[in-house]
């Protein structure tokens, strides 16, 4: 007889990741794997989740985030990054946009000594993880893939007076309409928002692959169970300690895989004496394996809004949810565009009129941060160094953006829609504005970096194997080496659909 709390595969963390890896692995019936998840696992999900077109309201109007109080280095102030807690992580409660790395992006990856993770190895996973509506049939997208993917804006499509004018604007001063930016490098220019949403419904991971292998007798699933540490016998783990429900329990497997994300990967293995050696003799951990990289090569998406006055009357708000975005390069010899831009709903307040915001993502992050302990407490969230524009580079191209989009709105062809430029005031240092308000593109990345032995900051080999570790890997956005010229879930999804790849091996 089998012990009930004995896997063959434990993966800590169901995010989008996790979901993946957890389906993939357990399509084996030999294979007994347990998912443990810290945050709950409705079903179905509630509607303000599954609704594919409430992806504002499920970040902010939910319980199923978490917020990271993070300080800017400029001047103290605290803003948020986000993380889904529940069933599916990100992908439950993000804005559902489904955007591929670019080649640039993986290519750079292989290049830093990840065998294997070129665009070329890598486009197959992409692939056979879609089913694209409006592209399937080309050579380079998916048609029987998990997960459905699907755009709400065409070229060809007719386009209500507000979008016509930003489509004009944009042809005006040379940027291209792109019908799919989910190719090898988008350019400049405006294109559709492409999103995983099926029949008006959100396809989070829980949704496109958990869902399916709920019924699989060899597919253990736990939610609220919030993962203590990782118990290190010589160079391999032995089990996984979790509390839920006020009990400490533990289980026991051959092989685990961490999922928990940017945060918690990091978290995790330091509570359980992987990493910096000298961080965690500090805070009384003894340090079992001295992997220095562990929270280190943080980094993120910065962004920055600039609001413009809005229309006094006839307002539409529909008008501004157009489900397009534009992207722009803020130096024309950058091989990728470096910033999505997207025109928000607008802010109505009674007797003033509507506020039309607008934000630049910047979509690179040239410094690295870090992720620390705060204490020995698993409850405790980890304390987030961001160095988001605190490199003059990054900086200058946040302001060389902010001028694009002042002088790309107020202009004849837009002020039926945009009036004057309400935030930054125009007399102001705009380079302080930004210090002092970016917030989060929510796409954190690179706190357990891959990389090569002879990269002393690694923390997983190009199999995602642990340094030092035998038997524990590590499959979500914490390996990155660098942030995506993207929204990060798909390079996510993908992630962990090459990891279940290697484990079956």
């Amino acid at each position: 007889m089998v012990s009930d709390n004995v896997f063959d595969v434990i993966v800590i963390g169901g995010g989008s990741a996790g979901c993946v890896v957890a389906a993939r692995l357990s399509e084996d019936p030999e294979c007994r794997v347990l998912l443990l998840e810290a945050g709950p696992d409705p079903q179905p999900l509630p509607d303000m989740i599954a609704d594919g077109t409430k992806g504002n309201s499920a970040i902010l109007e939910t319980d199923y985030t978490i917020m990271y109080p993070t300080k800017r280095d400029f001047d103290g102030s605290i803003y948020y990054p986000l993380a889904g807690r529940i069933m599916g992580g990100g992908s439950s409660v993000n804005m559902m946009g489904y955007v591929r790395p670019t080649q640039y992006d993986l290519d750079t990856w292989e290049s830093l000594g990840n065998l294997g993770w070129s665009y070329e190895n890598c486009l197959p996973y992409l692939i056979g993880m879609e089913t694209d509506e409006n592209f399937g049939h080309t050579p380079s997208h998916g048609n029987s893939g998990p997960i459905n993917v699907t755009r709400r804006f065409s070229v060809d499509a007719p386009r209500s007076g507000m979008i016509e004018a930003v489509v004009d604007r944009a042809i005006e001063i040379g940027l291209p309409l792109t019908a799919d930016t989910n190719i090898p490098n988008p350019p400049e220019g405006i294109g559709a928002s492409i999103s995983n949403v099926k029949d008006g419904l959100r396809q989070s991971m829980a949704v496109a692959y958990l869902d399916p292998a709920r019924s699989r007798k060899n597919l253990t699933i736990i939610p609220d169970a919030l993962v203590y540490n990782l118990k290190v016998a010589g160079h391999r783990i032995e089990e996984v300690s979790y509390m839920r429900e006020g009990r400490l329990l533990h289980a026991f497997g051959d092989q685990f895989v961490l999922t928990a994300g940017v945060y918690h990967s990091p978290q995790i293995l330091q509570l359980s004496g992987v990493g910096p050696s000298q961080e965690l003799e500090r805070l009384g951990i003894n340090p079992l394996i001295d992997l220095p990289g562990v929270g280190k090569n943080y980094q993120d998406h910065a962004n920055v809004t600039m609001t413009f006055e809005g229309p006094s009357a006839d307002f539409q708000p529909e008008w501004i949810i157009p489900g397009f975005n534009l992207r722009y390069k803020s130096d024309s010899s950058l091989p990728n565009a470096d910033f999505h831009i997207y025109m928000r709903a607008p802010i109505l307040v009674e007797g003033l009129k509507p506020m039309m915001p607008v934000v630049l993502n910047l979509i690179e992050n040239r410094n690295r941060g870090s992720i620390t302990l705060a204490s020995t407490n698993p409850n405790d969230l980890p304390v987030i160094n961001d160095a988001m524009l605190t490199h003059p580079s990054d900086l200058s191209a946040m302001l060389n953006a902010m001028k694009f989009i002042e002088n790309f709105i107020l202009h004849d062809t837009l002020s039926e829609y945009y009036g004057r430029l309400i935030l930054p005031n125009p007399t102001e240092d705009w380079s302080e504005f930004a210090l002092s308000t970016y917030d989060s593109y929510h796409h954190g990345v690179g706190t357990c970096m891959m990389g090569p032995s002879s990269n002393d900051m690694a923390v997983v080999d190009p199999a995602l194997k642990v340094y030092g570790l035998d038997n524990l890997f590590v499959g979500d956005a914490s390996i990155m080496p660098t942030v995506t010229h993207a929204n990060t879930n798909v390079a996510v999804i993908m992630i962990a659909e090459r990891l279940a790849t290697f484990l079956r091996k």
